[in-house]
Parts: structure tokens; sequence; C-alpha cells
């Protein structure tokens, strides 16, 4: 069997190797990342906290803020988001309300603009919610996915987590999760038009 060689500077369509004199970084401004929580966070009962996606995996653009936690893509248009986010709460057995938002220009709710969501309604809000008794593996997770319109200059999201614990509502050990290799809390997503 004959070995061919591969051409590795430009088999990734639209990024010119670093090697080649280039950046490394895409050239087609399709603002792919993907970013995740590098630790745990400790959150109180019945508050909305900012997550904290200070590590990225690859941000082809440099559009996500690892300081601010906000994705702010320069090319107007449409983009496909995903989200994750890993919750441990205080106590086995805890009763809780766990909800995921995302956020876009510091607000849930998304009527200002052009229509931010191809859904065309002006009160669209995306969110990943779930009710239940956790039980002994005290980890849950919820989702969020999602088509977003930015402008291209100045509208960004951001992820955000709400925890009500019922079980112990002045309990400030409940935990957004993260780590410093695993993407247990994530946030990516790419222009799809």
């Amino acid at each position: 069997m004959a070995l061919t060689k591969l051409d590795i500077a430009n088999a990734v369509e639209g990024i010119t190797a670093v090697a080649n004199g280039g950046t490394g970084r895409s050239s087609d401004n399709r603002g792919r990342f993907q970013v995740y929580s590098g630790a745990d966070q400790s959150v109180g009962s019945n508050s909305t906290n900012l997550v904290n996606l200070n590590t990225k995996v690859f941000d082809l653009d440099s559009y996500f803020n690892t300081s601010t936690y906000r994705y702010v893509p320069q090319v107007e248009g449409y983009y496909y988001i995903e989200c994750k986010l890993h919750w441990r709460p205080d106590d086995a057995d805890d009763n809780v309300n766990l909800a995921s938002y995302l956020f876009k220009n510091g607000n849930h709710y998304h009527s200002v603009g052009a229509s931010p969501y191809l859904s065309g309604n002006t009160t669209a809000r995306p969110i990943g919610q779930m009710c239940m008794k956790v039980g002994a593996g005290k980890e849950v997770e919820t989702d969020i996915t999602s088509l977003v319109y930015f402008n291209g200059s100045s509208d960004y999201i951001d992820l955000r987590g709400y925890i009500y614990n019922y079980t112990n509502a002045s309990s400030s050990s409940n935990h957004m999760m993260g780590h410093a290799t695993l993407m247990v809390t994530y946030m990516l997503g790419y222009r799809v038009s």
C-alpha cells in the first residue's frame, strides 16, 4: 500500500496554517467557537448567576471573551448556539428547580431589535429547565439549543444559571459544575447564514 502525502496546510478549508505564514484563524468569519467552565461555581438558592465560561477549546475568529463570558460575533447573521450547564445541588435527595438561560444583550427577554430567533416571536426565550428530586448521584444537567440573530457589531449572548433548592432554600453550597479538563458546562456555536 502506497502512502500519499497529506497537505495539512490546505486540508482545513478557510484556514491558513501558521507554518505557511497564516494566523491559524478562520478566514470565512463563521464564528466557530467552543468554551467551557474550568472550575465549579458555588451559588445560592433562588439566584440567577452568570456562568464563568473561562476556558477556550477554540475560537477561530476571537469572538468569545473569557473575561466577560460573552460571545460577540462581528458578522451579522443567524448563529447556531448550544449550551450545557451541569449542576450539583447541595445535598443528595434535594428537591430543586434548575434552569439555564441564554441572555442576549444582558436581557432574558429578547424583544428589542431585529427578530432575535427564527421563530419571529419577539418574546421567545430559550431556556433549559428541570424540576426534580436529585438523588444520590447529585449531578444533573440542563441544555439549550437555539438559533440566534446577531447584528454583527454589538449584540452578545451569555449563559446564566438559576437554582431554587426547595429542600434547603438558604443553601449557598449548590454548584454550577466546571472542570479543568472536562467540558461538563460549555457553550459552542457557529454562523449558519
